[in-house]
């Protein structure tokens, strides 16, 4: 389902995939714990973040300046449906 999506993120599609097997265990992730799976810098990891968002695959819930929260709302759909 998402390997479509994340392919087109191109050199940033294995780093997009380690996030989103994480997402599996724990569906809401900040920017830290992103730099901490990928292992790359903080600017790094919001661009990452802002391009899975920007494919729908994340939302940002928080709505802070600094230090937002996203969530893999699609996983979390599937416990939401009626």
């Amino acid at each position: 389902m998402f390997n479509t999506k994340i392919k087109s993120l191109g050199s940033r599609s294995s780093d997009a995939r380690k996030v989103i097997d994480y997402l599996y265990t724990q569906p809401i992730i900040e920017v830290d714990k992103v730099e901490e799976l990928i292992q790359k810098s903080n600017v790094t990891a919001y661009k990452l973040l802002a391009n899975l968002e920007g494919l729908d695959i994340l939302k940002e819930i928080s709505g802070a300046q600094r230090n937002k929260l996203y969530v893999f709302k699609d996983y979390l759909d599937l416990f939401n449906s009626k």
